[in-house]
């Protein structure tokens, strides 16, 4: 697996170096002075460097020192500030300077602009040779890298032998925070909180709050924020190192999780099968899994035109909402890819109404989404009669598309009558009677290529009103009047009955259903 980051609100970080004001601490610069910038005395030296010739602009480092004697410039003192200004752009560290030589006074407008951006000039001994000062410099930035990079193979030690060691997420938070000597936070990636230390910390009301996202297999899982006014560069060492422990943690916990989700999937299976399993194998199994027998479980059933795979928008989406749905009904939830079809098994509430509520507000993304997609929900049943639901489910959706295809979410509640009627009907009294009430029609349409039965099934299931017929066959209400004009005519009905109206719709919903 890969670990990456992608730090946000804070600049990157910086290769590790001195600082000025312990480079005038060095010997070698003892009777060195400080003309100008002094509040800048903070900034880090990482690079030294000696300016020979007037254009060097395009050679500016972030961190560096600039040692000269001015002689390049000596004859335009304005290059001066130009050159200070290019530093500070640069973020240079600070400027060193030897001026008696060929700059007998400082210009006024270098040391203002010096002083109003912090950033140092320094007056250098005049009999100090700059290879002296170089080496000097050298020595100090990388016996301080060589301590960093012990101090943080430590760190990185300690914080992955407590991953290990399997100590848990809040012992690698604690030892962070105190390392820090700062409040520390975790989130997810919908910004709820995994872990915090010290505990019941509330980073909103932290000041100076920066933060680094955290991905593992190039995917974001979270974010790691600190709440801290200054970090020194052994800070910045035990934030990287922390970041790294946290995707380890995350990446061991995604570990787990994928593979409890996959033995969920293979016992899912088994249990929608339909091969008979024994009682105490599935509750000993659902225990194990995180799946309790003692609870009702429910099957929903996404089915698409089309293949769907784990990548598919429709997969991530139908995901998302799963998880939001696990989230907020505290419900267990397993979702299965199965061809076009994606399953998902959940825990559901005593309250049957409360479920169809939750599963119309929650999956109407879905249907808006992706028009051309039907959901089926079966009823409430055991773990070990699961399969009952996941049947439910599958004729809900043959049924439900059939009756109204524009709802796309189907109950199985809303269309078991339909179910029974086509499970305990004789095939060929049925037919007869089909025959006898619509098979003009049907006639009719085969000759012509015409809609004639479909149109008069959702005008009967509309109540016969033009407007919703029209709707549902996404034609003009006029070509619905002519339509039922041409049915009258053809198949010499009357629909001014009531029973005469049930009895049509009957025979239409046997004549379409057949087979089912």
């Amino acid at each position: 697996m890969i670990i990456a980051f992608k730090k946000s609100r804070c600049k990157e970080m910086k290769h590790s170096g001195i600082s000025v004001n312990d480079l005038l601490k060095l010997p070698v610069l003892k009777e060195a002075k400080v003309i100008s910038g002094k509040e800048g005395l903070n900034r880090t030296i990482q690079f030294v460097d000696i300016m020979e010739v007037p254009d060097i602009d395009g050679w500016l480092r972030e961190g560096e020192l600039l040692l000269t004697t001015a002689y390049s410039i000596r004859h335009d003192l304005s290059l001066l500030t130009k050159l200070v200004q290019n530093l500070e752009k640069a973020n240079a560290a600070a400027l060193a300077i030897k001026p008696e030589r060929y700059l007998h006074e400082m210009p006024e407008e270098t040391i203002k602009f010096s002083n109003n951006y912090h950033f140092p000039i320094i007056q250098l001994p005049k009999d100090v040779p700059y290879i002296d000062i170089t080496n000097a410099v050298m020595e100090q930035i990388i016996n301080k890298q060589a301590t960093m990079l012990k101090r943080s193979e430590g760190i990185y030690k300690k914080l992955t032998t407590l991953v290990l060691e399997n100590s848990g997420i809040q012992t690698v938070a604690d030892n962070v925070s105190s390392m820090m000597e700062a409040p520390i936070i975790v989130l997810d990636t919908d910004g709820n909180e995994v872990v915090c230390s010290p505990r019941n910390t509330e980073i909103e009301l932290c000041t100076n709050v920066r933060s680094w996202e955290i991905t593992v297999d190039k995917e974001k899982v979270g974010k790691f924020l600190i709440a801290k006014d200054y970090l020194d560069e052994m800070d910045k060492v035990c934030i990287e190192q922390a970041r790294l422990v946290f995707a380890l943690e995350f990446m061991r916990r995604k570990t787990a999780v994928d593979t409890k989700n996959n033995l969920r999937g293979d016992f899912m299976e088994e249990l929608l099968s339909g091969i008979f399993l024994p009682q105490e194998e599935v509750v000993s199994k659902g225990k194990q899994l995180g799946l309790n027998p003692d609870d009702f479980w429910g099957i929903i059933v996404i089915e698409s035109k089309e293949i769907i795979e784990e990548d598919s928008p429709l997969f991530l989406v139908a995901n998302k909402i799963l998880e939001k749905i696990q989230s907020l009904n505290n419900s267990k939830i397993v979702l299965k890819k199965q061809g076009n079809r994606l399953i998902g098994l959940s825990s559901v509430p005593s309250q049957q109404l409360v479920v169809k509520e939750w599963i119309l507000e929650a999956f109407r993304p879905i249907k808006d989404r992706f028009p051309e997609t039907f959901i089926g929900v079966g009823g409430r049943a055991l773990l070990w009669e699961i399969h009952l639901s996941y049947l439910e489910a599958r004729n809900a959706i043959k049924i439900g598309s059939n009756l109204n295809k524009k709802l796309g979410i189907y109950f199985y509640e809303d269309v078991e009558m339909f179910k029974i009627l086509l499970d305990n009907t004789d095939s060929m009294s049925i037919d007869a009677i089909i025959d006898r009430k619509i098979g003009k029609l049907i006639q009719y349409d085969k000759e012509n290529g015409s809609d004639l039965v479909k149109t008069l099934f959702y005008y009967l299931s509309s109540n016969g009103s033009l407007k919703e017929t029209a709707s549902l066959l996404y034609i003009h209400r006029n070509s619905v009047n002519y339509r039922m004009e041409r049915i009258r005519e053809i198949a010499d009905i009357s629909l001014e009955d009531f029973q005469d109206k049930l009895l049509y719709y009957l025979c239409i919903f046997f004549h379409r259903f057949k087979g089912i």
